[in-house]
């Protein structure tokens, strides 16, 4: 099995990593749950920092506070096995929530998809954003202007722009 990671971890994507550090919160995925990440997510997030600055906040938290798991050899296979629907970092991620029980805490569509038909417990923004509520780290409230933030100003896409329809 991948070593360095306890059963049942967080597996975060680039894509939720990528918006909380929009939102400048990304610190607060440390409130997950065994949260972990992938080398393929680390280097899409270090390849994103010249386009999309804030993303550094995503890239510093990773290399300082969120672990990043090297996958083993069956991990590696599984994820070379989604990697024909899949980017790197999803194919990662996804098989690493796969081999460890684990949540994968993503917004890529094509991933959920996958996640789905395996059986592979997922999340994505709004499930962090309702996490976050449920331990009353944030209101409510915060989460509610954070999702209208995100739709407004970024390509994120959500069945409702209010967090009480998700609750």
């Amino acid at each position: 099995m991948t070593e360095g990671v306890s059963s049942r971890p967080t597996v975060l994507d680039a894509t939720v990593l990528s918006n909380m550090a929009y939102l400048e919160r990304v610190q607060l995925l440390q409130e997950l749950s065994r949260p972990v990440t992938t080398p393929a997510i680390q280097d899409e997030i270090a390849a994103g920092v010249t386009s999309y600055s804030y993303l550094e906040n995503a890239q510093n938290a990773v290399a300082d506070t969120i672990p990043v798991v090297t996958l083993d050899e069956p991990t590696t296979v599984l994820a070379e096995q989604f990697a024909n629907r899949l980017d790197p970092g999803e194919s990662e991620a996804l098989a690493l929530a796969e081999s460890k029980d684990g949540l994968i805490v993503t917004d890529d569509g094509a991933a959920r998809t996958l996640a789905r038909e395996r059986e592979i417990r997922f999340t994505g923004t709004i499930g962090v954003f309702i996490e976050l509520i449920d331990t009353a780290i944030i209101t409510e409230s915060t989460a509610d202007t954070w999702l209208k933030q995100l739709i407004d100003e970024t390509a994120f896409r959500s069945p409702s722009a209010d967090i009480a329809d998700f609750l």
